[in-house]
């Protein structure tokens, strides 16, 4: 059972930037302005294939240059452009390469909270395109969203997602559960920031009729990161590792489980990650 599967790629490594005025006491917020930031994700994939047959690997690196700009809309409204200034994926897997250019100068547009939480965030209407939509949903979790109150050190919060797509012709649902706490502050390149330690399971189930013999899918993972936003408001860097495991059965066999890791940073270009 070697087919492509896509693999538990909800969480992409980040955070979303902007700067906004922070007063003690007043709770953290986005302040309008544009940020430059650098995506470097490494995706490490491998089935054990058993009958002595060695396992099926493969790596792939993917680089991004993004430009965010938030803007103010209305008192508790803010909006949100994401552009992909270029893409970029290397990999030693036998197969022609993604047209990952197609994307290169395209924008994203939502809405977000002063504190980052997400209001709206889909391709405009009429816009059914699978790989805009996946874009979209990358990035909806580029964004670490603060509580509407003062942050405080130990402060902890939880957010749950299902999404339900089409992948590589399966039907998945994907169910994430996010912890995340302000595990400290502290000093990067001369500027204060909070440290936002965020920890992710995540369960996924589909199915798939390709091929006339019905197919199923499970997998379950783990994402575990650090994100940094500064006390002014600016978000200055992010590290992360995902863990996941899938496996696929039909009425014939089923398959070693499918192992893939993910590790993922985020850079303000010309300031340093700083993580």
């Amino acid at each position: 059972m070697r087919r492509w599967v896509s693999g538990i790629a909800l969480v992409t490594a980040g955070a979303l930037l902007a700067g906004s005025a922070y007063a003690q006491g007043t709770g953290f917020a986005y302040t309008p302005g544009i940020q430059k930031y650098k995506l470097t994700t490494r995706v490490h994939r491998e089935q054990f294939m058993g009958g002595g047959r060695a396992p099926f690997e493969f790596n792939v690196t993917t680089t991004q240059f993004v430009t965010v700009d938030i803007q103010p809309q209305a008192a508790d409204t803010m909006r949100l452009r994401i552009t992909l200034d270029s893409v970029n994926v290397a990999s030693r897997f036998q197969g022609p390469p993604p047209n990952v250019h197609q994307f290169d100068g395209k924008t994203l547009e939502g809405l977000i909270s002063p504190q980052g939480r997400i209001y709206e965030f889909a391709p405009p209407a009429g816009d059914t395109s699978s790989e805009v939509l996946g874009l979209y949903r990358a990035f909806r979790s580029f964004l670490v969203a603060l509580p509407a109150k003062p942050v405080q050190v130990g402060e902890s919060w939880v957010d749950t997602t299902t999404v339900h797509e089409v992948k590589n012709g399966f039907n998945v649902t994907t169910r994430a559960i996010t912890t995340s706490r302000v595990a400290g502050d502290s000093t990067v390149n001369g500027v204060k920031v909070w440290r936002v330690a965020r920890h992710t399971d995540i369960l996924q189930k589909g199915g798939s009729s390709l091929g006339g013999s019905p197919t199923r899918l499970e997998g379950e993972g783990t994402v575990n990161g650090v994100h940094l936003v500064s006390m002014d408001g600016v978000y200055v860097g992010s590290s992360s590792l995902q863990h996941s495991d899938i496996t696929m059965k039909n009425a014939i066999s089923e398959s070693a489980p499918i192992v893939q890791t993910i590790r993922s940073t985020v850079e303000r270009v010309g300031s340093g990650s700083g993580v």
